[in-house]
């Protein structure tokens, strides 16, 4: 199990019946929602990092190359899986 910390904040009033009122909804804890939406945050971070990467990674000439050789690649394994009969 991981360590659990201890910690003290301040949220909105809304925010916080936001909170109550799914934490009521699903019987979950208020921990446990507060704590479920912070990786639903990171994780969009994360997805978004990616995106940002891919999307700088589709301008430049070198990566397009590097695809384009592992696209033949692939394209040699399926045509060589063809003829083997698999």
């Amino acid at each position: 199990m991981k360590k659990k910390v201890t910690y003290t904040s301040t949220l909105p009033e809304d925010v916080l019946d936001l909170v109550n009122d799914y934490s009521e909804k699903t019987s979950i804890s208020k921990n446990q929602v507060m704590e479920k939406a912070l990786r639903q945050f990171f994780f969009s971070l994360k997805k978004s990092d990616f995106q940002e990467g891919f999307r700088r990674a589709a301008g430049d000439p070198e990566m397009n190359t590097m695809a384009d050789s592992g696209m033949d690649d692939y394209r040699d394994i399926i045509q060589q899986n063809e003829r083997d009969g698999r």
